[in-house]
């Protein structure tokens, strides 16, 4: 189609009177086609000669048309003309002409064009704002009038018979067409709703008006006490119950008009919240009412839901309360449709959370239950964020003080604690999921690292193009699942301690006291028969928790970073601390055999079990069931002493011999069934086995645990086994044994668990493992001297000295070799015990010290040669002169009388210069007479021996 030539002709042949409705149409068809020609420099006189004639069309020429016509067509087009003009500043001159046709358009006209005049509106209102104040209110009139004619525009569509509506006034109707529409029942067959009566303009309204209220805030005060009552009744239209299939279309645009109202309504909130004041109650019950009845449109159910968040951000959340009963139900929060059940559960479940918070203390426990079913089904959704997760179980948290103030009479406490005992399940449950997931998270974080750059070549972008879901990232995912599992073990503690005390009467309970040790408070008189009191969990319950053991401890693999560790390992432990000692005792008796493989590859859930055997509560308890499980089922794996489970084995030995003397009596009766096979299996396995180092550490702990406290009963039970293991660390000394086992066996004998009076018919036999302490490395020295020492304090001194006659000079030099000036450890500890043997200590000593001396130096004189161009050599001096020696003093040699003679010369060479002898003399004119002379007067007179004149050179 060829551009128009001439504006100012075009635009009068437009409006010409007598121009024929398809021609007239046809002129503006081309206009439309040629409007590129606004954004040029044509523009002011397209708009000079267009304007007016648009004007005409729309106000003089045709009217309204509420069917599918040329003249509506025609009107439609000039309409869309219009919105489509360049809001510059060459339109600002037509602006109040503009604004004052697509006002008559939009309140006259059909809902088609009154939608886009309602843009035209709002774009004007937004480009030209400071000058147009004075044409708001039209608007704001208009907008009142739809809302008050809501409910007859509702019946319109859904009533089959007219419905009298008393309480909202009639909008006046000029247009003769438009009372006819009224009556004429369903639109149709290519009828169009006018503007006055459709749900789409009243979709469009609340944006812009919220937009005007915040432009002209002095038109708030004059509206809203107007606009409000018309909106709140509105929203409060209920609809048809059933939608026949024709008007389904009609029935979306219903409720999505009421859901934009709302959304206007908690806009206003917190700025106009006295005006919403009155409403309150309604407003909250018809937003319940639009979650039940509206579609299962996501952008519909969306905009409903985050209103719904406003509410709950205000005081006005509490109209929702009495509705909670409605939104438990997930087909009205959520809907039925797959869109809605994948894109909006996040966000509903979300604010349900928060309102059942909110009056969780309120609730009756029917409706608890349904609340733990719903949340604990979403826990356990893999579809679902594991952010959404988190508040699931927060929320049950927040459920478990109602419940368990609930119990207030036995039928009332027995359903209270089976409503704990699902939130345990659930959270257990959870921790069970996370067991398998967390090592393959783990897994993913190592080769995530390998692959990361590859990844973020290949797959993202794929990713992309195909418009799949993104991967969560890593760190995001790891970062959530932390934050999940410390929510589960923090609460873990109040849900244990509400099961536990669920059937004590609640006035001897302290209700601050929920997660922490129970206080028992005195009862107020009371007619009313008292419940039967049960402090503990059930079987079923111990089971549960023994899951909750089995599997939590696999998630502290996710806390590496130090703190975190610390902490959660902290937290399990309090968690443990607060049960009852045989609630406890069973559950470890079912869990042992999983934990114990659990710590070989993470040997830090040791500080649990630390923690636990210093608590005051569950120490014994909990030593008992460890003890009996290492004794029943683990001394089998110190067999091989370097494997894991048998340092596992003798750490867990140590803590719990480490606690024995915090509490001896208690530790008594715990040790007193096993102390005697723990010493039967290290004694046969010592004699059996090749590497027997692991049963030898064993004893030697219990031993010194055993040494440190006064035990009567249990020292008592073990003095018939004295005689058999000296007898079999002795023969073990004798033996060949590394260094290792021997210092270990040295040890056990000086530390054998007995009084000393059980043990003074073996101290003779005692005393020479004695000796070799005091002989031995640093630890077996300290060890020997605290034992003499303490023989000598409590034995009488005649019965010593029998005792250890056989080595007590061995003892006394030993104590002398340690005679030492600091820094030497053991030199005062050695003289204070000679000074105790007294005089004793110098009678023993009746032969010779036994000396050690050597022949001859280590290394003897030696002599360095050097030839040139050679390597120096040493020449061992010490050698030549033993043969030279051997060659003068042994005359049947053979030997020639010349080299016999060379020879006494070298020895006088290397005499004389170690001697320092004086003189040089030479080999010339000298007998072997004179040389034998010279080595003999050379020095002193008391070292001749009468036989030196009898050395003679043959």
């Amino acid at each position: 189609m060829s551009p128009i030539q001439n504006f100012e002709l075009h635009s009068r042949l437009l409006v010409e009177s007598d121009l024929p409705i398809q021609m007239r149409l046809q002129y503006a068809m081309e206009v439309r086609d040629s409007l590129e020609i606004a954004h040029t420099a044509e523009y002011l006189n397209f708009l000079k000669c267009y304007f007016r004639a648009f004007s005409v069309i729309l106000l003089q020429i045709t009217k309204p048309q509420f069917i599918d016509n040329p003249e509506h067509k025609l009107r439609n087009i000039v309409v869309e003309i219009l919105n489509r003009l360049p809001h510059s500043e060459v339109l600002r001159p037509f602006v109040q002409d503009l604004l004052k046709v697509a006002m008559q358009v939009l309140t006259t006209d059909n809902e088609e064009n009154g939608l886009i005049c309602i843009r035209i509106i709002f774009d004007l209102l937004r480009t030209f704002r400071p000058t147009l104040e004075n044409e708001v209110q039209p608007f704001l009139d208009f907008v009142c009038k739809i809302y008050q004619n809501f409910r007859m525009t509702t019946s319109h569509f859904f009533d089959n018979t007219s419905v009298a509506v008393e309480d909202v006034k009639p909008m006046d109707i000029s247009t003769s067409s438009d009372q006819g529409l009224l009556s004429a029942g369903h639109v149709g067959n290519g009828q169009l709703n006018p503007s006055t009566r459709s749900f789409k303009i009243v979709t469009e309204s609340p944006l812009v008006v919220m937009f005007l209220f915040q432009l002209y805030s002095r038109l708030v005060q004059t509206n809203i006490p107007h606009l409000l009552p018309l909106m709140v009744a509105a929203i409060s239209v209920p609809g048809p119950d059933k939608v026949p299939p024709r008007l389904k279309t009609n029935f979306i645009e219903l409720k999505s008009a009421q859901v934009k109202t709302v959304s206007f309504l908690t806009y206003l909130l917190k700025s106009f919240a006295e005006y919403i004041r009155p409403h309150e109650e309604s407003i909250c019950k018809s937003i319940v009412n639009l979650l039940v009845t509206c579609s299962d449109s996501v952008s519909i159910r969306k905009e409903l839901l985050v209103a719904l968040k406003h509410v709950l951000g205000t005081d006005f959340k509490r109209g929702l309360f009495p509705l909670i009963d409605t939104l438990l139900e997930e087909r009205v929060l959520v809907g039925t449709g797959r869109a809605c059940y994948e894109t909006l559960r996040p966000l509903a479940y979300s604010l349900l959370a928060e309102i059942v918070h909110h009056v969780r203390s309120d609730l009756s426990l029917s409706q608890l239950s349904r609340i733990i079913y719903l949340f604990s089904s979403n826990m356990h959704d893999a579809s679902l964020l594991l952010s959404i997760h988190t508040t699931c179980a927060r929320l049950m948290l927040n459920l478990v003080e109602p419940i368990f103030e609930k119990g207030v009479d036995q039928s009332t406490m027995d359903e209270s604690r089976i409503l704990l005992g699902r939130i345990l399940d659930a959270f257990v449950g959870k921790f069970s999921t996370f067991k398998r997931t967390i090592p393959q998270l783990l897994e993913e974080g190592v080769e995530g690292r390998k692959h990361a750059t590859m990844r973020s070549k290949l797959e993202l972008p794929v990713q992309a193009v195909l418009n799949l879901q993104v991967p969560m990232e890593h760190s995001k995912e790891v970062s959530d699942c932390k934050n999940l599992i410390k929510t589960l073990v923090m609460g873990m503690k109040t849900i244990i301690w509400s099961i536990t005390h669920a059937h004590l009467p609640r006035s001897q309970v302290s209700p601050s006291t929920h997660g922490t040790h129970s206080q028992v408070l005195v009862s107020p008189p009371s007619n009313l028969p008292s419940p039967q009191a049960f402090k503990g969990m059930r079987e079923d319950e111990v089971w549960k928790t023994s899951g909750f053991l089995k599997s939590g401890v696999h998630c502290l693999a996710l806390f590496k970073e130090k703190d975190e560790e610390r902490d959660m390992l902290n937290h399990f432990s309090q968690i443990l601390c607060i049960m009852e000692p045989r609630d406890l005792m069973d559950m470890f008796s079912l869990c042992m055999p999983e934990l114990f493989e659990c710590m070989i590859s993470n040997t830090q859930l040791v500080h649990i079990f630390s923690l636990l055997l210093q608590s005051s509560k569950v120490y014994r308890p909990f030593a008992d069931a460890l003890v009996n499980f290492l004794v029943s089922s683990k001394l089998d794996v110190l067999k091989n002493p370097d494997s894991p489970g048998a340092k596992l084995v003798l750490h867990l030995f140590r803590l719990i011999f480490g606690a024995v003397a915090k509490a001896p009596a208690d530790f008594e009766h715990i040790l007193q069934p096993h102390a005697l096979v723990i010493m039967e299996v290290c004694m046969k396995n010592a004699t059996e086995i090749e590497k027997s180092l692991g049963y030898m550490q064993l004893l030697r702990t219990m031993f010194k645990a055993l040494a440190g406290c006064k035990f009567e009963l249990l020292l008592w039970d073990l003095v018939p086994m004295l005689q058999p293991f000296l007898n079999m660390l002795l023969t073990m000394l004798e033996g060949p044994t590394g260094e290792d086992i021997r210092d270990l066996l040295l040890e056990l004998c000086l530390t054998l668990p007995a009084r000393l009076s059980s043990l003074l018919p073996h101290l003779p036999r005692l005393v020479r493992p004695l000796v070799f302490c005091l002989k031995g490395s640093d630890g077996l020295v300290s060890l020997g001297l605290r034992t003499l020492e303490f023989w000598i304090d409590s034995l009488n001194p005649d019965f010593l000295e029998s005792s250890m006659a056989n080595v007590m000079s061995e003892v006394i030099l030993s104590l002398w070799s340690h005679l030492r000036p600091s820094p030497y450890p053991w030199g005062g500890k050695a003289a204070q015990i000679l000074g105790k043997l007294g005089g004793r200590s110098r009678r023993f000593v009746k032969e010779s010290l036994a000396l050690e001396c050597k022949d001859n130096p280590e290394h003897g004189l030696r002599l360095i040669l050097a030839f040139e161009s050679s390597t120096p050599f040493l020449v061992p001096l010490d050698r030549c002169i033993n043969l030279a020696v051997t060659a003068v003093i042994n005359k049947n040699s053979g030997m020639d009388a010349f080299y016999r003679k060379q020879a006494l010369m070298f020895l006088r060479v290397c005499l004389s210069s170690q001697l320092n002898l004086s003189g040089n003399v030479s080999d010339e004119g000298y007998t072997a007479r004179q040389l034998s002379t010279l080595l003999v007067s050379a020095v002193d007179s008391s070292w001749r021996r009468s036989e030196t004149s009898d050395i003679k050179v043959s």
